[in-house]
């Protein structure tokens, strides 16, 4: 068992974003013109939670390995929960050349010369304090777009891509003005993992909320109820991979990005710098099956900071955007998501040569059961102590089924009641409804006979009637 690492994450001043976005008119409007950004910011992230995931993190084979399977953060899936799409274009390729305040001024419906007074330098980079830009946002005379693209860019500035303390940097601005932020949202998570995992230690920099997201989307809704009041690492541990929410919405995708240029997998540039991921690894999550061991699994080191970049390696990433590789789903079978016997094998394999961070919960297998299998006792008074609990546990669960079968006959009987009673007020209904249509057809009766008295009288008896003579009658 490998030992836990500690990790930090930085702390962002939701209350003041989470103000603002209060004031965003149509919410529907904001989304198709920023994404789910305010999904985002209103995630209410347990950290607890992503610091237990992180300790899975594989740095050879860019994903989290767990005791018989794996998860992969991948494009498909961060651009479904960002609600943005991957631009056919070449995504952000690190610090370099700034955007001049006037095309800034225009993103944000702001003067160019309130944008190039407000530009500053924090600790050799450039950008806006968050504060100038709440300020601006909030002022009465602010005009609804101009509120929403600050607002948008306050979150890639604070959450998407955090860097400096209460701090929008250039490169978040530049991103947000690229309107493709995917590519170095999934770059900045693997890169700063990636790091921290090597270092043991430091501050994730990444968006955390993204990640987060990420994970539950896979987890069952069990793990959350949490009825044994087991920990994260636990629970994370018990985990089966039938317990696995496999298919999520970034399953439907049509094209899935499987590589680009001469690299095997997929380059990604982040805000400091680049490292690559293996989507082969991610195949299960697109509902197609695992047989094996990926083919075109690269474990090369490709990794690196933009301050120490090996020359070249930065460009041959950014030329490789030129040439991305996308598969259909067409072309890659029949959606079933199962793992088959030897990839599963092989997953348990790469879990105990890398070691798992904390004690196992369950017996693994690469035929894996339905049902979870328990770890047996280590010494007999345990096993002892074991099966008391085992019996006592058994009493349990069958007071509550003679108390389930009692409740469900009590039920039964008051169904029977209530259908006993139901039956006898249609009979009365019916006797009603028989009674009431006869004496409808009587006083409709009564009704026509009065009608003809009322007649006779009128036009015999009435003294203003235009006839004198006397009623004749007829002998036979």
């Amino acid at each position: 068992m490998k030992k836990t690492k500690c990790y930090k994450f930085k702390e962002v001043d939701l209350v003041s974003l989470r103000e603002l976005a209060l004031k965003v008119k149509s919410q529907t409007g904001f989304r198709l013109r920023y994404g789910g950004l305010l999904t985002l910011l209103r995630t209410d992230v347990d950290e607890k939670l992503v610091h237990t995931l992180v300790q899975f993190y594989d740095p050879s084979f860019r994903c989290f390995t767990f005791p018989d399977f794996q998860l992969v953060p991948t494009l498909e899936a961060y651009s479904n929960l960002v609600g943005l799409p991957i631009a056919e274009k070449t995504p952000f390729t690190g610090p370099g050349t700034s955007l001049t305040p006037l095309v800034i001024a225009k993103d944000l419906y702001l003067k160019t010369s309130d944008v190039s007074n407000h530009l500053i330098t924090k600790s050799h980079i450039r950008g806006f304090t968050s504060k100038y830009l709440l300020d601006q946002a909030n002022l009465s005379t602010t005009r609804q777009d101009t509120l929403e693209a600050i607002l948008a860019l306050l979150i890639y500035g604070l959450i998407l891509f955090p860097n400096l303390d209460s701090f929008v940097d250039m490169n978040a601005i530049e991103i947000f003005h690229s309107k493709n932020p995917v590519p170095t949202l999934l770059a900045d998570t693997y890169h700063t993992i990636h790091d921290r995992t090597l270092k043991g230690r430091g501050y994730i920099l990444c968006c955390i909320s993204l990640l987060y997201r990420w994970f539950i989307s896979h987890l069952p809704s069990s793990f959350h109820d949490n009825s044994e009041n087991w920990s994260y690492s636990q629970r994370i541990m018990a985990l089966t991979p039938n317990e696995v929410v496999w298919i999520t919405p970034a399953a439907q995708d049509k094209e899935i990005i499987m590589g680009c240029g001469d690299f095997l997998n997929v380059p990604l540039l982040g805000t400091r710098g680049g490292i690559n991921y293996n989507p082969e690894l991610a195949m299960r999550q697109f509902g197609f099956p695992m047989k094996s061991k990926p083919i075109n699994l690269a474990t090369s080191p490709e990794f690196f900071f933009y301050t120490n970049a090996p020359t070249g390696q930065r460009k041959a990433f950014t030329d490789a955007w030129s040439k991305v590789r996308r598969k259909s789903v067409k072309h890659l079978g029949v959606r079933s998501g199962v793992a088959h016997e030897a990839y599963t094998q092989w997953v348990i394999d790469r879990a105990e040569e890398i070691g798992m961070p904390y004690p196992a919960m369950r017996y693994v297998s690469s035929s894996t059961p339905s049902m979870p299998l328990p770890l047996l006792p280590a010494t007999q008074d345990m096993y002892q102590e074991h099966l008391a609990m085992e019996s006592r546990e058994k009493q349990v669960w069958k007071a509550r089924y003679n108390q389930a079968e009692n409740l469900i006959m009590t039920l039964d009987g008051r169904d029977e009641q209530k259908t006993h009673e139901n039956l006898m007020l249609k009979k009365e209904l019916a006797k009603a409804r028989r009674e009431l249509e006869e004496k409808d057809e009587l006083l409709m009766r009564d009704s026509k006979r009065a009608r003809r008295r009322r007649d006779f009288f009128a036009r015999y008896c009435d003294p203003d009637s235009e006839s004198d003579d006397p009623p004749t009658t007829s002998y036979a």
